[in-house]
């Protein structure tokens, strides 16, 4: 039922892109990225769990273990660096994971949205107005 959550929150980001689109056209990807960052560590840590669901979602689950490992380690540096997790232990408990993904939530949401900002900028400067 949680690895259901997990790949729902990917809806968060094509709501964000749908509505973007019509009130504010010239940030789509700025707001797009922004809501993609925010969502993508618990997303592909759901991504990671449906190596375990069966022999046909391995294949995802495999793509999974990667990405979730590179969108993972920045929220759990920054909590060890801050003392908010214990240095050397595993992440237990709802608060710890909660504070970790909190930072991994604002570390990715600001990279995805500065490089849709970037793509943003660029295709202004066409004076393109689609979607």
């Amino acid at each position: 039922m949680y690895v259901l959550l997990l790949l729902l929150l990917i809806f968060v980001p094509i709501l964000a892109y749908r509505v973007a689109c019509r009130r504010h056209p010239r940030h789509v990807f700025f707001i797009t990225g922004v809501a993609f960052g925010a969502i993508v560590a618990p997303f592909t840590l759901g991504l990671y769990v449906l190596y375990f669901a069966s022999p046909f979602t391995a294949v995802i689950g495999i793509i999974g273990l990667p990405l979730a490992l590179i969108h993972g380690s920045p929220g759990f540096t920054v909590a060890v660096y801050l003392g908010l997790i214990p240095k050397g232990e595993v992440v237990s408990g709802l608060i710890a994971h909660a504070i970790m993904e909190a930072f991994n939530a604002a570390t990715w949401a600001f990279c995805y949205g500065l490089l849709g900002y970037v793509i943003d900028y660029f295709r202004n400067r066409k004076r393109r107005r689609s979607c």
